[in-house]
């Protein structure tokens, strides 16, 4: 019994720390700080349960004694997603950004079931140890065993439970778990009273609590507007990802971020106003017919292209399944042709497997509050260049400020750019409406090799190929018109590369609302 209880409760401990960053990846996104927040947390409260429990382990060296700590981070774990709901918005209204949010969240949702767990190998070794001489083996044999289901729970949980459940079914799931393992504690000693409050909370979870948690809880209700609902939610390997919708308009959410938009009456119609700016490329580029789009969201920016240049082949990389799965459900993505593929594979990955090339690259997998930092370095931009055609364009979809204090990451990403791209073309969105360089904003930013366009000659470039036809973007000569020709100072920025990349230190903590 004492081996069953410390290997469950050690894939129990390692199955919630995983799951932690799901549950605050609504609130504080999914950067290194909800990470370091966890991982600290957990830690320090295990460091605190060893203390307790080896003081426990002196005074009750009885198979119960394990029971009651099991009892309660059961019980607590139970009502975790419940917490999150009302802490997580709570903790955005007090203005906290991801590092102290999710470091506060971290300890308000985590700690104390940790220290409860932590508990249970000091009263384990205690149980087991007969005689002084056996304790060295009677210790290791423990932890390893503990050790042993925390590497199980870790795989059940990232590779197949996750996806499969959901988080907040899995967690209170975890919790029931830990309330039948004090059960079996309780039963093994014949303590009847014990059991039957374990018995009674097992009813209550199972009977009460789960059914009317699975059908309350929606732990980013609180952040739609009046008059919005939620068309599906699912967890994927990688995303908390939502559908949401609006009068006029529906939108994909990846945990805190916004993703995608369609009008309800025109699914190729622009919704959020950057995906054109993509086709500024083809002001520079005329003959583009290869084309990669890296990350897919709902697909906005590739169906466009798709319908609108049919002399177009374009692929596109989505790290996600299930985004591509739900982008052909709800947002018309097409299905697989002649002329279009998707492929469900990290953007870097599939340019080191492929051989192709291309005329445009879009790349479009950044997030506002995180940056997957492999797509921004040097020599993934080397990649990138190396996968084109003589003549051919990146077009990348950056967000942050030109200046001030929200434009580090910006700053840092246009020097690296400048490392491998010598022709690069600035375009902030919607500049004729707001034109603060410090500013958070979409920046589209175009590079390539040879000799950059004449700014007098883009613009009325752009307005010819608009009136002609040519390009299917009837604002086109206004987006050309905010190209931002200004010198960027990079000097106190870093040239991100594999080595050495802080994105997420540079990001500007401040959510960006759909256009």
């Amino acid at each position: 019994m004492v081996y069953l209880l410390v290997f469950l409760s050690g894939s129990v401990l390692m199955s919630l720390e995983l799951l932690g960053s799901r549950i605050l990846a609504p609130f504080f996104g999914n950067s290194i700080y909800v990470w370091g927040s966890l991982i600290g947390i957990f830690l320090a409260a295990l460091s605190l349960g060893y203390f307790l429990g080896g003081l426990a382990a002196d005074r009750f060296p009885l198979l119960e004694a394990l029971g009651w700590p099991l009892l309660l981070a059961g019980l607590l774990t139970s009502f975790v997603p419940a917490f999150s709901a009302s802490l997580g918005p709570s903790l955005l209204e007090m203005g906290l950004e991801p590092r102290s949010g999710s470091l506060l969240l971290s300890l308000l949702l985590f700690f104390l079931p940790s220290v409860l767990m932590g508990m249970v190998s000091p009263l384990a070794i205690r149980l087991q140890t007969s005689r002084l001489t056996a304790l060295g083996s009677s210790a290791g044999t423990l932890y390893a065993l503990s050790t042993v289901g925390s590497i199980l729970g870790t795989f059940l949980t990232a590779f197949y439970l996750i996806p499969a459940w959901g988080v907040a079914d899995l967690t209170r799931s975890l919790g029931f778990l830990l309330v039948l393992l004090s059960g079996a504690a309780f039963l093994a000693r014949r303590k009847w009273h014990s059991l039957t409050l374990s018995l009674v909370l097992l009813l209550f979870l199972s009977v009460v609590w789960q059914p009317w948690a699975a059908r309350n809880s929606n732990v980013t209700k609180s952040d739609l507007p009046v008059g919005w609902k939620t068309l599906y939610q699912a967890d994927s390997l990688y995303h908390h990802i939502r559908v949401v919708e609006s009068q006029d308009s529906r939108y994909l959410r990846f945990d805190n971020s916004w993703q995608s938009g369609m009008y309800l009456t025109d699914p190729y119609a622009t919704r959020f106003e950057y995906t054109d700016f993509f086709h500024l490329a083809l002001v520079i580029n005329p003959k583009i017919e290869e084309v990669l789009f890296i990350g897919l969201g709902g697909g906005s920016a590739p169906k466009k292209f798709l319908k609108d240049y049919p002399q177009m082949k374009i692929d596109v990389a989505e790290l996600d399944p299930a985004v591509v799965q739900v982008a052909r459900r709800y947002f018309f993505l097409p299905d697989d042709s002649s002329r279009f593929h998707v492929r469900a594979q990290d953007g870097r990955v599939f340019l080191q497997n492929s051989s192709r090339q291309y005329d445009l690259i879009v790349l479009d997998a950044y997030y506002a509050d995180s940056i997957p930092f492999h797509l921004t370095t040097q020599e993934f931009l080397s990649e990138l260049k190396a996968h084109l055609k003589p003549g051919g364009l990146v077009a990348a979809n950056l967000i942050g400020a030109l200046q001030g204090n929200g434009s580090g990451v910006f700053r840092a990403l246009y020097r690296t750019f400048a490392a491998v791209f010598p022709t690069r073309y600035l375009f902030p969105v919607l500049w004729e409406k707001n034109n603060d360089p410090a500013s958070l904003r979409n920046i589209i930013l175009v590079a390539g090799e040879g000799q950059p366009l004449v700014r007098e000659v883009f613009i009325r470039k752009a307005a010819d190929m608009a009136k002609g036809g040519q390009i299917k973007v009837p604002r086109l000569a206004d987006y050309a018109a905010s190209l931002y020709q200004k010198p960027l100072e990079v000097e106190d920025v870093p040239l991100l590369t594999d080595d050495h990349a802080p994105v997420d230190n540079l990001l500007p903590f401040e959510p960006k609302p759909p256009r």
